[in-house]
């Protein structure tokens, strides 16, 4: 996929981002969606993620997708179970 038809599927999907706010998120995929950074929760010191995880994202009640910042930038990903 060429950057130009990859920023086309981004923009579309995260339509409601203002140009500016596009250009200054970042974006992962990860198992085949596009998620935005900035749409995870921070993880505080009373989540049970805190001492492994930097952010959550709920997909429902019980379900979701974890975050860690990489010391060299990248995004590890993980999904979790309750």
């Amino acid at each position: 996929m060429d950057s130009a038809s990859l920023y086309s599927q981004l923009r579309e999907q995260f339509s409601y981002l203002t140009e500016d706010q596009f250009d200054n998120n970042e974006f992962f995929k990860y198992k085949g969606h596009w998620y935005d950074v900035a749409e995870f929760m921070r993880v505080d010191n009373n989540s049970p993620f805190h001492k492994k995880w930097d952010g959550y994202s709920s997909d429902s009640y019980f379900s979701g997708i974890v975050i860690k910042y990489g010391f060299d930038g990248n995004v590890i990903v993980g999904t979790y179970f309750s």
